[in-house]
């Protein structure tokens, strides 16, 4: 239940070489390194920038101190004082300060004062470092506008970040090489989301999640031979030999705290308008007496489903049920001790359903006596050394190759066999990687069908697959078709005729006189031509009827024009066409399998034309393929 204790628990048990697996933990999914640099690429003047920077150079990276960024701040509010983010004349800026509540005075970019620093007392490194962090944004900015993946491989290949993944002793190793792939795989899926999303709108998203998701989950836990760390809310559903509570403490689980609620703050939604309003009490009289008993009621109810959440903690284990408290918390003045949840436990154990393996009484101290013990603690952090080993020493030796100089021409370095067999990787991953850039830049490519198409997708498919491949694989812009828009009014005018008349008419909505600022004659002689056909005194059955047929596994959708009983009890489905060009009889087989199962009557009864108002022909092709022959249609090669 509480996160901040997972990462402790995680690496104890990898150093112990115990496998583990964390889900739906949001913080620790969260990769502070590649986000904070994404987040100084595109917003300069953004204070919030300014964090995510200062977490950069106080990094593992950079390793910049307290007074070199200390002279950086300085300096980013003398570029404040002496250019002014908005002077008066600016009226654009003073106006979009106003909106954002944010003083333009007010505004410093660390960023601004990174790419010039000045002459003030800096170290040599900082300023050297300063140089090369400036020169490396400078070069990503240029690469903004790339799709994000291509985005955030490239701020990897940058900081060397996997690099420094692989060099972290073994458990922090595993848990943020675990991290950097499940930080891709939600960058991944924003991008599959939103089409090609902006930086902006990518940062938009990691700050939603850390705010109101606790940062970015992983899914359900697997099946896995491991330890599962977890949260209460994932494991519904699931059950374990052996679970554990580690912090079944007072103010804790449960918390008591409850949710906001909309009487006290305007965020939250009134339960009146909610669709379990009927769960909720209401608000009895705008009175001091009415609130107080509105709040106890929504207590009742937040303390009501914590219990269910404790419900669903302590039923997880099959065979065994570890539960564990404290009385101090790490900097908590006051004494904490067991919930109620605990005592229950603990009074169940008591009657010979379990064991009380400890109990601490509860402590004199009336304060927290941990809190009285200074730990002082070095900022920036050390690095660890067993990683910064590691890494001198691979300094040492790229040194080392370069004071040698290039091998002569078709001379093969002698190399030992742990060498050798890292080579050997190297090269099956470097020929796995060029076959896939193969299959990627290959000529003829497999496009998979979707799950749902249109019936037009699907006439599109019998005529001509190569082209319906092309515009799957790419899609494209189409341009505007008059005639398109046109049978699109046509429709809608028949549709008028004897369909369900609307309670405002179309012509009485603001701006549709703009449709006539241009007479379409075209437009008026289908009317007139429809009205001196043969359909212009029969009332058909259904007008545009919608449809969702299964064929082949797959979801056709469309609409129908019109559908007309015939005497002898069957149906006619009619597709009414403006243009002259002569339809596809697929379109008609699929309106009549379509027809036929929605009216539970074989194909046989239900008949099929197409209609060309302008000439009043109808046209009704023969040997329209049958719904067998349509789902082959979809399901061979």
């Amino acid at each position: 239940r509480v996160r901040s204790d997972f990462p402790a628990f995680h690496d104890a048990l990898v150093d112990r070489g115990v496998p583990v697996e964390v889900v739906g933990l949001g913080g620790l999914l969260a990769l502070p390194e590649v986000a904070d640099l994404v987040a100084t690429l595109e917003v300069l003047d953004d204070p919030t920038a300014n964090a995510a920077l200062v977490r950069l150079l106080a990094g593992p990276r950079w390793r910049i101190g307290p007074r070199d960024l200390a002279l950086l701040g300085s300096r980013a509010a003398d570029l404040v004082r002496s250019e002014g983010a908005a002077q008066p004349g600016d009226v654009e800026g003073l106006l979009r300060a106003a909106v954002e509540g944010v003083d333009p005075a007010e505004v410093v970019s660390l960023a601004e004062a990174l790419e010039r620093p000045g002459g003030l007392g800096y170290s040599t490194a900082a300023r050297e470092r300063f140089a090369r962090l400036a020169g490396e944004l400078r070069d990503l900015r240029r690469h903004v506008g790339e799709p994000l993946l291509d985005l955030l491989h490239r701020v990897l290949a940058t900081t060397g970040l996997d690099v420094e993944v692989g060099a972290a002793p073994y458990a922090p190793r595993t848990r943020r090489s675990d991290a950097l792939v499940a930080f891709l795989d939600h960058a991944a899926a924003f991008a599959d989301l939103d089409g090609d999303p902006s930086v902006r709108a990518f940062l938009t998203f990691l700050r939603a999640a850390e705010e109101f998701d606790r940062g970015l989950d992983t899914a359900a836990p697997s099946a896995g031979d491991s330890v599962k760390l977890l949260t209460v809310h994932k494991a519904k559903g699931l059950e374990w030999p052996v679970v554990v509570l580690p912090n079944l403490t007072a103010e804790v689980f449960p918390a008591g705290r409850g949710r906001s609620r909309w009487t006290s703050s305007a965020a939250t939604l009134p339960t009146s308008l909610r669709g379990d309003a009927a769960d909720f009490p209401v608000v009895a009289a705008w009175t001091t007496k009415g609130l107080d008993a509105f709040d106890d009621g929504m207590r009742a109810i937040d303390a009501r489903e914590e219990l269910r959440l404790g419900y669903v903690a302590v039923t997880r284990a099959k065979s065994v049920l570890i539960a564990s408290s404290h009385w101090w918390g790490p900097t908590q003045k006051k004494r904490r001790g067991p919930s109620a949840y605990l005592e229950t436990v603990r009074r169940h154990c008591e009657t010979g359903a379990g064991t009380v393996a400890q109990w601490a009484p509860e402590p004199a101290e009336d304060t927290n006596p941990h809190l009285a013990e200074v730990e002082q603690r070095v900022w920036p952090v050390p690095l660890a050394a067993e990683p910064l080993a590691a890494r001198r020493e691979a300094a040492d030796l790229v040194r080392a190759a370069l004071a040698r100089g290039p091998a002569a021409p078709g001379a093969e370095p002698a190399l030992d066999p742990s060498e050798a067999d890292r080579l050997a990787h190297w090269d099956r991953d470097l020929t796995a990687l060029l076959e896939e850039a193969r299959r990627a830049h290959r000529v003829e490519l497999d496009v998979p069908l979707p799950a749902s198409l249109s019936a037009s997708a699907l006439v599109r498919l019998a005529r001509d697959p190569d082209g319906l491949a092309r515009d799957l694989a790419r899609p494209m812009p189409r341009p505007p078709a008059p005639a398109a828009l046109r049978g699109t009014r046509f429709h809608a005018w028949v549709d008028a005729q004897f369909g369900q008349r609307p309670l405002l008419d179309r012509a009485d909505l603001e701006g549709a006189a703009d449709d006539d600022l241009v007479p379409d004659e075209s437009m008026r002689a289908l009317q007139a031509a429809f009205l001196a056909g043969p359909f212009a005194g029969v009332v058909p059955h259904r007008v545009e009827a919608p449809f969702q047929l299964v064929l082949g596994g797959r979801v056709v959708r469309g609409r129908i024009d019109a559908v007309y009983r015939t005497p002898d009890g069957g149906y006619d489905v009619i597709d009414w066409k403006t243009g002259r060009t002569p339809a596809d009889p697929v379109q008609l087989a699929v309106y009549r399998t379509a027809w036929a199962r929605i009216a539970g009557v074989a194909e046989s009864r239900v008949g099929a034309g197409f209609y060309y108002v302008a000439s009043g022909q109808v046209s009704r092709p023969g040997d329209l393929l049958s719904g067998a022959e349509l789902e082959r249609l979809l399901t061979v090669g």
